[in-house]
């Protein structure tokens, strides 16, 4: 079910329903409707909206708004033979799997989690934890945009929380090689890493994946398991809608909704 509050809702009423003014009755019947919901949120009027209207972007929630954008990168590729892959050396190179990309946004579960994958992102948590180990005290400072850090946090903690670090990292590594391709590096050497001093796309993808699955098995929300285990499969498609989504809607204004990774955390 989607989960849009009484203000996204109204400004999606708003903004589709053209003929009419009655917006607090419309609100009261489409609300928990996801079948009429659905075919409202295709209106194109929205992303146009959002972004010409300074205020649009304030009334509604991050969920609701990166839910717009991906079925707008859907409508985008429908028809586009193909998308734009990040290379090594940051460059844009055409790869012919458009169609794929596009089916995989056409799935309601997967555009659900990285629409509540991104907004997760909106705001980033950093810490200090304390924890025994071998008879000595140890201090660490730990950040949630970090994979090495969530990655020890993991290992220190109560068995029982594991699963929700086992996801964070696998979004971490969808959300980094989606929205920051070209930081990565960057973000590598300041944050060095037992794994490697650099990260690769490749890397990236290996290890979400491989925690996608991991979390998959190990979650108690039911509700993200066909998702995760589809984009455990996926990673790369995923990337890709999100490069797109990056590309041609965030790209200027990525650190407005995001902490960049080139900031110290």
């Amino acid at each position: 079910m989607l989960h849009f509050n009484d203000s996204d809702l109204r400004f999606l009423v708003e903004t589709v329903v053209a003929n009419r003014r009655d917006y607090d009755h419309i609100v009261n019947l489409i609300r928990g409707k996801d079948d009429l919901i659905e075919p409202m949120l295709q209106d194109p009027k929205l992303v146009q909206r959002l972004f010409e209207e300074e205020a649009g972007l304030v009334r509604v929630s991050p969920f609701f708004l990166f839910t717009v954008l991906l079925l707008q990168v859907r409508r985008d590729l429908e028809g586009t033979a193909y998308v734009l892959e990040v290379d090594f050396k940051g460059k844009r190179i055409p790869v012919f799997e458009a169609q794929a990309v596009t089916d995989l946004l056409g799935r309601v579960e997967i555009r659900d989690y990285l629409a509540d994958m991104l907004a997760s992102f909106t705001r980033t948590n950093s810490g200090a934890i304390y924890w025994r180990e071998r008879g000595a005290w140890h201090r660490r400072r730990f950040s949630d945009l970090d994979i090495d850090d969530m990655v020890d946090l993991a290992r220190i903690i109560d068995p029982e929380m594991r699963p929700a670090l086992y996801k964070r990292i696998a979004d971490i590594a969808l959300f980094l090689s989606g929205i920051f391709p070209d930081h990565l590096t960057v973000f590598a050497s300041r944050h060095q890493s037992r794994f490697s001093d650099k990260r690769s796309l490749k890397d990236y993808e290996q290890q979400g994946s491989r925690f996608f699955r991991i979390a998959a098995q190990e979650t108690d929300q039911i509700r993200w398991r066909p998702a995760m285990r589809t984009l455990a499969e996926r990673f790369t498609l995923a990337r890709w809608a999100l490069n797109t989504l990056g590309d041609r809607y965030l790209k200027t204004q990525r650190e407005h909704y995001f902490q960049s990774p080139n900031r110290e955390i």
